[in-house]
């Protein structure tokens, strides 16, 4: 490889590098909501996979719906996570170029 192409990829690399720390720190600002039983319950996360936000309609607060609502929360959290990580998965596509990096450890 020629020292013009090393340096070429040298600086795509970098800039690379400055694509994804500028998507991370945007992730983090970024945010998605998930609801679930028409509302009753929604879940707020960041691009970052962080459970922001978790509202819950006074109107199903009861003794007798504990159970319902544990089911509805790990339900509308999961879906929040996965509206989160498919934010995350888009941001760092524009941000590589459409380079896959997904399997690197602790990008997201």
């Amino acid at each position: 490889m020629h020292d013009g192409q090393l340096g070429k990829l040298l600086q795509q690399a970098q800039q690379m590098q400055e694509n994804i720390a500028k998507a991370q720190k945007e992730l983090k600002n970024m945010r998605v909501e998930a609801v679930v039983d028409a509302g009753s319950i929604k879940v707020v996360a960041n691009g970052r996979q962080e459970i922001l936000d978790i509202v819950i309609d006074p109107g199903i607060i009861h003794p007798a719906n504990a159970k319902v609502i544990q089911e509805y929360l790990v339900s509308v959290i999961n879906k929040a996570l996965d509206k989160s990580r498919t934010l995350a998965r888009q941001q760092m596509s524009k941000a590589t170029g459409g380079l896959n990096i997904s399997d690197i450890p602790g990008l997201f």
